[in-house]
């Protein structure tokens, strides 16, 4: 039987991040945790209890559904364009790639919030952004998100010179394995008027458009007061087991847990627990495959190694043989 190599264990994991990454984005989108987010993270809904809340969704989250990019398709258009025979006019790749290279907001949700007069329309996107290291500063990109979803308005919202009628957004990131000097942290980032010159009167609805809110979790048994924290923390660690999650989920924030709800947190642990392993076998392959390189160079034969890593990684004399011994081509 063979051993699966490192690249098939590396895939594994890809595999595995990417179905983590898909029920991570369900969990935000169902409504209780929603509700939560909302209230915790926006202004219009801070004095409102969860179940008010969830009234005030309006439709059904979009998950993955709407593109960022003013260039590229939402995910409805795309499939419908690579299931035909349409072709993208100057395109020199197949249709499907146009759907793999496309990004998503990762969940998308239209909210009315209860105002002094008319109710407050708020368009709300929430992400998670599960890679440490992206290579740029996330706040760029929530405020890019946020400008996109200011200008997408355009021909929906309003028409023309209408901009009365646009709606404030919010970008509301939760970025687990956080840099430990701002885990359980929370950014906020907005526009601001200032007078250059002179006294002005202005209302603040008609600049406070846009919010970009950065949540950077941290360890689940460390103490916080914030609600959010708390409740992500928990939720999104791949330290806590189903019961733990399900039990402050229902004790400490009063989400009854519907079945299809402990059927997303069951399918999330089983998932992180499964990247988590596979992320350690790949860990150890890579170390042992470096000690065995290392006493190569050191002038080793192929027997004297074998036996220090069976004594180093206590591993049997079949699986040492494996990353020692190269196979013979018949």
């Amino acid at each position: 039987m063979e051993v699966e190599t490192q690249l098939a264990k590396l895939i594994q994991v890809t595999n595995e991040k990417a179905k983590y990454d898909t029920q991570v984005k369900k969990l935000l989108a169902n409504e209780a945790i929603l509700a939560w987010i909302l209230k915790t993270c926006t202004e219009e809904f801070a004095s409102y209890s969860p179940n008010e809340i969830i009234k005030c969704i309006e439709g059904k989250p979009e998950i993955s559904e709407k593109a960022v990019h003013s260039d590229e398709l939402d995910a409805e258009e795309a499939a419908e364009l690579t299931s035909s025979d349409k072709s993208v006019e100057g395109s020199n790749t197949e249709d499907a790639s146009i759907k793999e290279h496309t990004i998503y907001y990762d969940v998308r949700v239209n909210a009315s919030a209860p105002g002094n007069g008319q109710p407050i329309q708020l368009i709300i996107n929430v992400e998670a952004q599960l890679d440490t290291a992206p290579g740029y500063p996330i706040e760029k990109r929530a405020i890019y998100y946020c400008c996109r979803l200011i200008s997408a308005q355009y021909g929906t919202v309003f028409n023309h010179s209408e901009y009365g009628k646009i709606r404030k957004v919010y970008s509301i990131w939760f970025c687990p394995n956080s840099a430990k000097k701002r885990e359980n942290t929370i950014k906020k980032i907005s526009l601001e008027e200032s007078s250059m010159y002179g006294e002005l009167e202005s209302r603040k609805s008609d600049t406070d458009l846009l919010q970009a809110i950065i949540v950077n979790l941290g360890d689940p048994d460390q103490p916080v007061d914030s609600r959010i924290l708390r409740l992500m923390n928990v939720l999104l660690s791949n330290k806590k087991d189903v019961q733990t999650k399900q039990k402050v989920m229902q004790d400490e924030f009063h989400i009854a847990m519907t079945m299809e709800l402990e059927s997303e947190v069951s399918e999330l642990c089983n998932l992180s627990q499964g990247i988590y392993n596979e992320g350690i076998n790949v860990g150890l392959d890579k170390g042992i495959e470096g000690a065995v390189e290392l006493l190569r160079e050191a002038g080793f034969g192929d027997q004297d190694i074998i036996e220090k890593i069976m004594s180093k990684y206590h591993l049997t004399l079949e699986a040492a043989k494996k990353y020692v011994l190269l196979p013979t081509a018949g």
